[in-house]
């Protein structure tokens, strides 16, 4: 069976800015998020590449969780994994993908 489709953005290597994921559809009834953290890799080369983040500690804002992207090599694809930790001890995953091209 084929792995559903990331969430995708694309942005130019000199760009900064914060993106974030929306958790609200996926948190059980009663629960809130109180943690979470951010993870980079590179799609290209397989390996783990945080330099593209500004912090691996996430933003909580309400239900969503956030962090400012920075950098990354013109052609390159990463994996950012956001793991957010629910005050009930739950952990949940979400994964977007950053194209960055110089344009």
């Amino acid at each position: 069976m084929a792995e559903p489709l990331l969430e995708s953005f694309s942005k130019q290597p000199a760009e900064t800015y914060p993106i974030g994921v929306e958790f609200s559809g996926q948190l059980p009834a009663g629960t809130a998020i109180v943690s979470g953290t951010v993870a980079g890799k590179n799609m290209t080369t397989g390996l783990a590449d945080n330099t593209i983040l500004a912090n691996t500690t996430a933003t909580i804002a309400g239900t969503q969780a956030k962090v400012k992207v920075l950098g990354g090599v013109d052609g390159s694809q990463y994996k950012i994994t956001f793991l957010v930790t629910l005050d009930d001890g739950s952990i949940l995953e979400e994964d977007l993908l950053m194209n960055v091209k110089d344009r």
